[in-house]
């Protein structure tokens, strides 16, 4: 009997315009998505706290890295999830090693191509610090505005809004670390005020609602968010070119 799967591609390629999927990209997102859920759960295991945490993560995760993936996608660069399994496996060997009081969360990344083959041969685009920075800080500032708006719905679930607004803060914090491979890296490379104001936004949603209350946190959090906004598109608008970009 022929296997229905025999003749299945997982390069194969399906989106709207420049903004495109493959099949191994949704994938590798589930993938991780389920292995950080996992993790989360390691020092407080039980079904209910799996599915919980599978429900926060997921989406925490997944629109982080489509965050970067749409943002390079703008600037016409060939973009695409890759699951890292040495990061797989790291994360759960410390997940277990430390019964999940210490978290790596490096499993993937986006990655990005910029020459491709089009009709008439080869396209390169040049990629400036100032793109490469913007496709950076598109994954934290993502999980900033998930965060916020978890803050403000814990009054309709605490246990799941705080969940979700306290793991995206932890992942928006651990991207903006300074380390190579991380977000953190390209973002101050590219501009120091900026990663200053992302990190700060990040310590303020993450530890001072304990200390100054929620909403406070959330206001001073979104002024520090529009103005890295203001400053981004003062910088250069996201749909400008690349005076770098050649055929």
């Amino acid at each position: 009997m022929d296997n229905p799967f025999s003749e299945f591609k997982w390069t194969q390629t399906f989106g709207y315009g420049k903004y495109t999927f493959t099949f191994a990209e949704i994938r590798d997102l589930l993938i991780s998505a389920l292995v950080l859920g996992l993790i989360f759960t390691f020092g407080n295991w039980s079904l209910k706290n799996f599915f919980m945490s599978i429900g926060i993560v997921g989406p925490a995760l997944i629109l982080h890295e489509l965050a970067h993936k749409f943002v390079a996608q703008k600037y016409d660069l060939v973009a695409a999830y890759v699951m890292w399994p040495t990061g797989i496996a790291i994360a759960l060997l410390v997940a277990f090693m430390t019964q999940g009081s210490m978290i790596f969360a490096a499993l993937g990344a986006v990655m990005i191509a910029p020459v491709y083959h089009t009709r008439l041969g080869y396209k390169f685009i040049g990629l400036t610090s100032t793109e490469l920075g913007k496709i950076s800080i598109a994954g934290p500032l993502t999980n900033l505005v998930i965060a916020i708006i978890s803050y403000l719905m814990i009054p309709l679930n605490p246990e799941f809004f705080l969940m979700s607004a306290n793991i995206n803060c932890w992942i928006a914090l651990f991207n903006c670390i300074p380390i190579p491979p991380l977000d953190g890296t390209k973002i101050f490379r590219w501009n120091i005020p900026l990663w200053m104001g992302v990190f700060t936004a990040t310590i303020v949603l993450m530890f001072l609602p304990a200390y100054i209350g929620v909403l406070l946190s959330v206001v001073i959090s979104i002024i520090l968010l529009v103005i890295i906004f203001i400053v981004m598109q003062l910088i250069m608008p996201v749909g400008q070119q690349s005076a770098t970009e050649f055929k």
